[in-house]
């Protein structure tokens, strides 16, 4: 009986332990769990009001219709529903193939996104094959990004006018699903690539994935 009663006392304070562990693991259940997924899901309302809160209401696409590398004809029509993401090439090609490589980056983030495509302009004449140039540009996905080509005059009207790039050289525009521009952007700056990825997922629908 006393070594009953010795094994009894040396068992009182592991049970006064696993009574004081579940005291605290229920508490953190009911209490820490809901207040942690609480505060998650505040910071995560915040960082969306915030990167929201960088866009805004540049004004409407203006009417366009030029050709693609595909010969198809591109116009606002095909841009409602969508996000885009618009820039404008250079003549200079090797600088031409600095900014794809950039824009490419973008693309490969939202390869398989149906509603984003990207409008890519380039200074070209009746001569010039967009195919061959969309070839020497990388640029292979013809049904996501699209390479159009225009006139040198018509270009500067297009970026500022159409879409509020006011200038060509550097400037990506960033265009909503109801074909308002939301910012524009610099394309040598990789800060503000890095922004535009993450307002692209602010702007675009429940993300689809393109089918075959």
């Amino acid at each position: 009986f006393f070594v009953f009663e010795n094994m009894e006392k040396e068992k009182a304070p592991q049970r006064k332990w696993k009574i004081v562990l579940k005291t605290i693991f229920t508490m953190v259940v009911l209490f820490g769990l809901p207040a942690a997924s609480w505060y998650f899901l505040s910071s995560g309302v915040k960082y969306r009001k915030e990167r929201l809160a960088e866009l805004s209401d540049l004004g409407k696409v203006g009417s366009f219709k030029v050709k693609n590398q595909s010969n198809l004809p591109v116009s606002p029509e095909i841009m409602k529903g969508r996000v885009s993401v618009v820039h404008f090439l250079p003549e200079d090609q090797v600088e031409a193939k600095n900014q794809t490589a950039q824009i490419a980056r973008l693309h490969r983030s939202f390869d398989d996104t149906e509603d984003l495509i990207f409008l890519s302009f380039l200074p070209a004449d009746s001569t010039t094959n967009l195919l061959v140039k969309a070839k020497e540009l990388d640029i292979k996905d013809e049904k996501q990004w699209f390479l159009l080509g225009a006139k040198k005059e018509e270009l500067n009207v297009l970026a500022t006018n159409n879409f509020k790039i006011q200038d060509p050289a550097t400037g990506v525009a960033l265009v909503d699903t109801s074909l308002t521009v939301r910012r524009i952007y610099n394309i040598g700056s990789s800060e503000d690539l890095n922004l535009l990825v993450e307002h692209i997922a602010m702007v675009i629908p429940k993300q689809k994935r393109r089918t075959l």
